[in-house]
């Protein structure tokens, strides 16, 4: 998509091309239904700007275990055809016109979701820790974020292994018979 030319009209086309390949990714990280918890629940939402017809924005949102949630933004501005997002460190905002640059940003930020919640859920544990909660106190609240109604917030199978598992390790560090 990078040899695409902006010329009358071609606007529709470039915010077409970002829809379609958005939604292919963020359909990518929804199946099988395991994925879809593992993602945080990624969803995306494509909406012209209210009050301005010529801006469109696009939300792209996830959850972290616990229920934290995420949103990365991108605007399309149709007059000088560019996409504009934060950079990955979050310090300036990027400015393009290549549907497919912005479509690899978010790819590489979803990619880092698995990892970013399993630090929520051990960062979780770690403060159930020095609050004093006991072994079987955590495993309860384990699974709650198991059994959590709220699809982003709940955790997946290999998620409440690895909880465990920092549960043990931590507390045995902590409490040595």
């Amino acid at each position: 998509m990078s040899e695409v030319a902006v010329v009358g009209g071609n606007e529709k086309a470039l915010l077409a091309t970002f829809e379609r390949e958005l939604e292919e990714l963020v359909r990518s990280c929804r199946r099988p239904a395991e994925r879809r918890i593992r993602y945080g629940n990624l969803r995306s939402e494509i909406s012209p700007s209210s009050g301005n017809g010529d801006v469109t924005n696009a939300a792209v949102v996830y959850e972290t275990p616990g229920g934290s949630t995420t949103q990365i933004n991108i605007t399309f501005d149709e007059g000088p055809c560019t996409f504009s997002y934060l950079s990955d460190d979050l310090d300036e905002t990027v400015t393009c016109s290549d549907p497919d640059e912005v479509i690899e940003m978010v790819r590489r930020h979803t990619q880092r979701i698995p990892e970013k919640r399993m630090r929520a859920l051990t960062s979780t544990i770690d403060i159930w820790l020095s609050e004093g909660k006991t072994r079987r106190e955590m495993f309860v609240e384990m699974n709650k974020l198991l059994q959590n109604e709220f699809l982003g917030g709940r955790i997946t199978n290999d998620e409440l292994k690895a909880g465990i598992r920092h549960i043990v390790e931590q507390y045995e560090a902590q409490h040595p018979n």
